[in-house]
């Protein structure tokens, strides 16, 4: 009987510790988790390891591979850059989503406010200049760090 009940017991404690998700990401890593929720961009899991939650930007991550289920599910699509008129696809993020992500470099530029132009209208236009710089060195993300009139600048993030 005891046996029973150690085997029991041992095989429902080796269930709970399996990792239920594999993530794959855009560069082809993959990954054994337990997946808690997504957030704000963000993909919140444990390891085995560790019971710390962490946290990944979804925006790194490619498919969320459910293993009980053989359930796929996407999270993003990779993003492809083919020069300067691809700069609507650049995402703003905030610094708390570049987790996962790779820094690749700094870009800065200088762009004039007008007399009579609106605070917005020169933010859309900083915004445009930095996403069109993005672009052309093939940086899908960026954070905005500064938009002053004669300082604009932004960290570019790639996979």
């Amino acid at each position: 009987m005891k046996t029973i009940f150690a085997i029991l017991t041992l095989s429902i404690a080796m269930s709970l510790m399996a990792q239920t998700h594999e993530i794959t990401k855009h560069n082809g890593k993959k990954m054994e988790v337990n997946f808690i929720k997504t957030v704000n961009n963000l993909l919140y899991y444990t390891t085995a390891e560790s019971k710390e939650e962490k946290s990944i930007s979804q925006y790194a991550i490619f498919k969320l591979h459910e293993k009980s289920k053989t359930e796929t599910k996407t999270i993003s699509e990779k993003i492809a850059l083919s020069g300067k008129a691809d700069y609507t696809k650049i995402i703003i993020l905030k610094p708390a989503q570049t987790e996962g992500l790779k820094e690749s470099g700094i870009i800065t530029s200088f762009l004039g406010k007008t007399k009579g132009e609106t605070n917005q209208s020169f933010l859309d236009a900083a915004e445009k200049r930095l996403k069109q710089n993005a672009a052309l060195k093939g940086s899908p993300f960026i954070v905005i760090v500064s938009d002053e009139p004669k300082n604009l600048k932004a960290v570019m993030y790639t996979y």
